[in-house]
């Protein structure tokens, strides 16, 4: 144990030390700030800012007047955008000032077999005002418009075109908060296991190269030195999403407006409960556990460290394919064989329970298999890893092949 805290102590202090660490935390952080603070900064704009100011111009060309209050219906909506009316003889002229400006817009009300065809040109498909909004937009209008030029009643109008009442009812536990931040926790776990995985590679590469492994070896037993590392750079890890959670949850406090939703839903922490927050800090430690000691591994290969990227293939990849096992799952809700099976692979469960967790109820016994299973994988793993990290820290020159290893100590 002294040997592992030596080890411990010595990669923890070196990495929290790095100009990349610092940066990425500062960064981090700032990015947090931002997104917490985004209600109010949309708020602010929505109420007094960019959003009330006529910023745009939209050219309104209805020669015959197919469609009565076009031009009103028009400004009602872009609250953004003057809409004046056009002269057609200068339509050319207009669509030549479009292709030079994005803020400006012209909206065409041309006669095809005595109805309206709505042509819209802007700069870019990027534009808001796109013609399938400005038809829905105007298309009651006319519609209106000329069922009271035929004698129908106002009010048989107004009824025809209503629309039934309704209200959205979830009955199961996702909803659009906690959609949104498993989606985010899955990222955030790709990022942790690839990230500070790579950290611990990088440590064991660096050192190799230097020789200092050469002093370590004396003073400690190489898996003693492949569990120093990984836990150190796994506290650092643990240490710095904290401050990121726990700046999130006082912006979310502080910052957010009570009022604030999502996609028309109130934001909301509900499914972030203790026990699932947990789970999640249990399967981010076990994923975690599960591919830093396969890179750790990927460093003792590596003689120079330019070579490591290639040395780190083979677990990048199944970082990534495990990742997007997680991501797809959590597209495809919170059912399905697909993520029935993805929960109890080892490699793809730290990606796919957090999801799941905040999500859906999943039973003790899903939970139990899962993490069995995992652990399992990690007890596994890291008993070959810690083989062949013995094997081959030591190593210079051509790369050792597993035939190679397995002749020597594994």
């Amino acid at each position: 144990m002294k040997q592992i805290m030596t080890v411990f102590g010595f990669t923890f202090r070196t990495a929290i030390r790095k100009k990349s660490f610092i940066i990425s935390s500062v960064v981090m952080l700032a990015l947090v700030l931002i997104l917490c603070s985004l209600p109010q900064i949309m708020s602010f704009f929505s109420s007094k800012g960019i959003g009330n100011e006529k910023t745009k111009t939209c050219y309104f060309l209805d020669e015959k007047n197919m469609i009565p209050g076009a031009l009103d219906l028009l400004a009602g909506r872009y609250t953004d955008t003057t809409v004046k009316t056009g002269e057609p003889a200068k339509a050319g002229e207009y669509r030549t000032e479009i292709e030079k400006d994005s803020k400006v817009s012209m909206i065409v009300i041309s006669d095809i077999g005595g109805e309206p065809f709505i042509t819209v040109t802007t700069n870019s498909f990027m534009s808001s005002m796109d013609a399938k909004s400005v038809s829905d937009l105007l298309t009651p209008s006319y519609i209106s418009a000329t069922l009271q030029a035929q004698g129908v009643d106002p009010a048989t109008i107004t009824f025809a075109q209503s629309s039934l009442p309704y209200k959205a009812d979830v009955a199961g536990n996702m909803d659009v908060s906690g959609y949104a931040l498993g989606l985010m926790l899955i990222m955030l776990m790709y990022f942790a296991i690839y990230y500070y995985g790579y950290g611990v590679s990088m440590s064991v590469a660096t050192e190799k190269t230097t020789r200092v492994m050469e002093t370590l070896v004396v003073s400690a037993k190489p898996s003693n030195i492949l569990a120093g590392k990984c836990l150190a750079m796994g506290t650092l890890g643990l240490l710095q999403f904290s401050a990121f959670l726990g700046v999130g949850a006082l912006g979310y406090k502080l910052m957010i407006p009570d009022n604030f939703t999502l996609m028309g839903m109130p934001l909301s922490l509900s499914a972030f409960t203790l026990q699932s927050g947990l789970l999640v800090l249990l399967y981010f430690v076990l994923g975690y556990a599960l591919y830093a000691v396969m890179n750790a591994v990927c460093g003792a290969f590596v003689s120079k460290i330019e070579d490591l990227n290639s040395a780190m293939m083979p677990v990048v990849f199944i970082t990534l394919i495990s990742f997007y096992v997680g991501y797809f799952a959590a597209l495809s809700g919170t059912g399905g064989l697909f993520q029935k099976v993805a929960m109890y692979v080892p490699f793809c469960s730290p990606f796919v329970m957090p999801f799941k967790l905040l999500n859906s109820d999943v039973s003790a016994a899903d939970i139990a298999i899962s993490l069995s299973l995992l652990l399992a994988a990690v007890i596994v793993v890291a008993f070959f890893s810690a083989r062949i990290y013995t094997a081959s820290v030591l190593h210079y020159g051509k790369r050792m092949k597993l035939m190679d290893l397995y002749r020597t100590k594994i």
